[in-house]
């Protein structure tokens, strides 16, 4: 009696921190946070809401939910959503840490379950459930469920796929960023790229972490047996890419973005064959030399703009790396001297 007495008080400290960036989406941040209220789970749960200084609009839905919810308004600062998550980052201090997207609405027992799962498996740094899209219900309702979910393969792909998965609860290589839940030590020390390029979303910051992780010998961890309610709300950027429309300069920070998170944090045989593979292969939003060649033999062949936009963000990575080394051996010649 005497230890389960000490679990329960131990249980009831253990704090989380969820993090809710946001702008100028209001109706879609109160059903976020409506969610977050109705979390069944002994466990202490603060919310920080990255918010910019001119976002009137949203300050109002957060005081709404001042009195029923532990919640604070944290200024976002730096570039994007990754600058808002980083300035709440930054104030963070729980044991287990949380990305939350303001267009999605988590099932009640979210918290709980994701802690479950990082307390059960000591070798797993993160956990997230199925990320349910609503952008269009007929359409999702009649795609097939998969096994292949947040993988890194050896051969240098990497699967998402955590909208459709498939099967039981088990350990994967990478997360969706709507939401996800990390042990807090992790993510301090890991932070987020704020060298990611967009003017809004910062894609791909979720792979980055997945390979610090991978280099920590670690994985995280999936729940499709838990459904996320993901409304998919309009982007305020140029970033419309995964809105079904085409960007030129998205395009290019999509395509520098991809190939930086390889460069820098990949490492071991993966970080070659992840870099053939987007030559090789790519993706339908950056294609590479098959799905060109797959595009022209069906007669639809991809546009001049995107194979430039493409291959200009993957040349930007490159240089940014190797000024970033540069400036790395200048400052240790400078120590040296």
């Amino acid at each position: 009696m005497e230890k389960q007495s000490q679990r329960v008080e131990a249980k009831l400290h253990v704090q989380v921190a969820l993090i809710v960036p946001t702008l100028r989406r209001p109706d879609f941040l109160y059903r976020c946070l409506r969610s977050l209220e109705s979390q069944r789970t002994s466990h202490s749960i603060e919310v920080l809401v990255g918010i910019r200084w001119d976002d009137d609009v949203s300050r109002p839905v957060i005081k709404e939910f001042s009195d029923a919810l532990r919640i604070r308004q944290v200024e976002a600062k730096g570039l994007g959503v990754v600058g808002a998550m980083n300035s709440c980052l930054a104030q963070a201090q729980a044991e287990f840490v949380g990305f939350v997207d303001d267009d999605v609405e988590l099932p009640p027992d979210w918290v709980e379950i994701m802690i479950r799962h990082l307390e059960n498996h000591p070798r797993v740094l993160g956990a997230g459930a199925r990320d349910l899209l609503q952008d269009h219900p007929e359409m999702r309702r009649r795609e097939p469920r998969i096994l292949d979910v947040g993988r890194l393969h050896w051969f240098g792909r990497i699967s998402g796929n955590q909208y459709r998965g498939a099967g039981k609860p088990r350990k994967v290589d990478v997360l969706r960023g709507s939401n996800c839940l990390y042990q807090g030590a992790f993510l301090r020390g890991a932070g987020l790229d704020g060298t990611l390029r967009g003017k809004g979303a910062q894609v791909h910051w979720e792979v980055a972490l997945a390979l610090q992780a991978r280099r920590q010998g670690k994985r995280l961890f999936y729940d499709p047996e838990i459904e996320v309610l993901h409304h998919v709300a309009p982007r305020l950027d140029s970033d419309q890419i995964h809105r079904g429309r085409f960007s030129y300069d998205a395009t290019v920070d999509l395509a520098f973005n991809e190939t930086i998170v390889i460069l820098k944090y990949a490492s071991g045989l993966f970080w070659l064959t992840a870099l053939l593979w987007q030559l090789a292969v790519g993706s339908p939003q950056c294609p590479g030399v098959a799905i060109l060649i797959r595009s022209a033999l069906r007669g639809t062949p991809e546009s001049l703009l995107k194979i430039r936009a493409t291959l200009k963000g993957r040349c930007l990575a490159w240089i940014a790396l190797w000024k970033s080394l540069l400036k790395r051996g200048s400052r240790l010649l400078e120590m040296g001297t």
